[in-house]
């Protein structure tokens, strides 16, 4: 059953729980929802007690245009969603801005958290979605239009089905990994009021300079760090991040982009069960 949880600015955002054992946080990626996270919690249950949710903002959570999508209030919501839950001895598991911020809150509670799994963190941005224009012609040519102070605007709003297919196409090897079903589910939230407000802000504030560096310094507890062998962070950008961690290695996943919860779900689940 999907509950929701009220969050400090008068919105909340959907979360689910399934399975028993050890409690386990899914994190999806920017543009996505809790959905995201569905066929790897199906597998991780027998395991697991799964949370998912929608970061703020996403999926079917409303928007509020006067809050600022950064960093700390994403992870300010999902500490206090872990606390009111009552959660002890939780890993997490995040992948692209669910990564970073897998690391963000497993500083604010250490005592809280006891691992962490980072798949294809999204940590690098120089420029507006600069990741996500990595991932083809079609995405950089959207979002450089995005990126721009009064058209932006018009851009956004005219995302359908189409461009938004196209868009995450440039995040998976196999393209045929993306579900019809559920990219109709995605476009569910195009229409939201604050929709275009929400997807600017928050590429806006997920950068290389928005303070996760030096939070990822400050981790304490155990990090697996994992990337897609075709993901949009190039090799510097996953080496400084591994040296930032304190790691001696960063693992790949092989025939994976950035997209590993649904293109190369078996294997993230593997990869968590070890």
């Amino acid at each position: 059953m999907i509950k929701k949880f009220n969050l400090d600015d008068g919105t909340y955002i959907r979360f689910k729980k399934i399975g028993k054992g050890l409690p386990i946080l899914l994190l999806h990626t920017f543009r996505n929802r809790l959905e995201y996270s569905d066929k790897l919690g199906g597998l991780l249950k027998d395991r697991f007690t799964v949370y998912s949710i929608d970061l703020p903002g996403f999926g079917d959570s409303p928007i509020n245009t006067d809050t600022n999508y950064n960093l700390e209030f994403f992870t300010k919501s999902i500490v206090n969603l872990i606390k009111k839950l009552r959660i002890k001895n939780l890993t997490i598991a995040g992948e692209s801005i669910g990564a970073a911020l897998a690391a963000s809150v497993s500083v604010e509670i250490p005592k809280i958290v006891k691992k962490i799994f980072m798949f294809n963190t999204y940590d690098y941005d120089s420029y507006f979605g600069e990741g996500i224009q990595r991932g083809n012609f079609f995405a950089k040519f959207i979002l450089f239009h995005v990126s721009l102070p009064v058209v932006g605007n018009l851009f956004s709003s005219l995302e359908n089905k189409f461009i938004l297919k196209n868009i995450m196409n440039g995040g998976f090897l196999d393209k045929t990994k993306l579900p019809d079903i559920y990219l109709d589910l995605l476009c569910t939230s195009l229409k939201k009021k604050g929709y275009v407000y929400h997807f600017r802000n928050v590429l806006s504030q997920f950068n290389k300079d928005n303070g996760i560096k030096d939070l990822y310094k400050k981790v304490s507890v155990p990090v697996k760090l994992l990337y897609g062998s075709n993901d949009w962070a190039k090799e510097s950008d996953k080496l400084k991040t591994q040296k930032l961690l304190k790691l001696n290695k960063f693992e790949t996943i092989e025939e994976s982009a950035h997209f590993s919860f649904l293109e190369n779900t078996n294997e993230v689940a593997k990869i968590i069960k070890l």
